[in-house]
């Protein structure tokens, strides 16, 4: 059975986020214990060594970030709890970190044990994915700079100003990067289309996500735009305008 720290400056978050636990993922997960601040839960995770940590982000006096200060390689996987903030999650995301929206939804919580039990998530990357995860935070973009990217051998992290494009592959990824580099990571083109800038990028057909940056002419009549690298993509039809605004929008 898997173990866990709740870290959360609410009490009664704690104790609603202990109890689902208990009544929904019993066997599954055992809450080995609590903490009320970053302090208590450094002290608690090197006393207890669990296998996920569930961190609230908004504390006051030192948020959650503030924990991995403490911790060189960070041999636990994160669970970031917070209430809505778009900001927020969407930096979580693009640091392939998973995260429970408050008030916790105990499907959410299912379904993110599940999760966590198919992939047997590595923990070897996780300095890495932190690092990103800060950095785009504390970042005054609005744009992310780096993402961490699941492949089949761990994490791999990105610029995102690097990617021209992404191409499905079934339910996998195709990822091709500035400098004639490709590679291969575990996320269908949907799950990227959500966590990269709506800014930068562009679903223009059912197999391609293009960063807009990269693309060099567009040829509507033949259904197909031109990268910098040389190479065509065909835009689907029910596209098209969508994404002739898009392109004029940015000129």
């Amino acid at each position: 059975m898997a173990t866990c720290i709740i870290i959360d400056d609410e009490k009664h978050a704690r104790l609603t986020l202990k109890q689902l636990i208990g009544a929904f993922l019993g066997g599954r997960l055992e809450v080995s214990g609590t903490a009320a601040s970053v302090a208590e839960g450094v002290s608690e995770i090197k006393r207890l060594n669990p296998d996920i940590v569930f961190l609230d982000i908004e504390m006051p006096g030192q948020n959650g970030f503030g924990l991995f200060e403490h911790f060189g390689d960070i041999p636990f996987q994160v669970v970031f709890c917070t209430a809505y903030e778009h900001y927020a999650i969407e930096a979580v995301k693009v640091a392939a970190f998973d995260y429970l929206l408050k008030p916790v939804n105990h499907d959410d919580l299912v379904n993110l044990m599940d999760r966590y039990e198919k992939q047997k998530p590595p923990v070897h990357g996780n300095r890495a994915r932190v690092n990103t995860l800060i950095n785009n935070f504390q970042s005054a973009d609005p744009t992310f700079n780096s993402i961490a990217l699941p492949t089949r051998d761990g994490y791999q992290m990105e610029k995102v100003p690097n990617i021209i494009y992404c191409q499905a592959q079934e339910s996998y990824s195709k990822l091709h990067i500035k400098g004639d580099f490709t590679y291969l990571v575990s996320r269908s083109l949907k799950q990227l289309e959500e966590v990269l800038p709506q800014e930068l990028f562009f679903r223009i057909h059912k197999s391609y996500l293009v960063n807009l940056n990269y693309v060099q002419n567009y040829k509507k009549a033949e259904g197909f735009i031109t990268l910098i690298n040389g190479e065509e993509l065909e835009v689907a039809h029910r596209r098209s305008e969508e994404f002739l605004k898009r392109l004029t929008r940015r000129v």
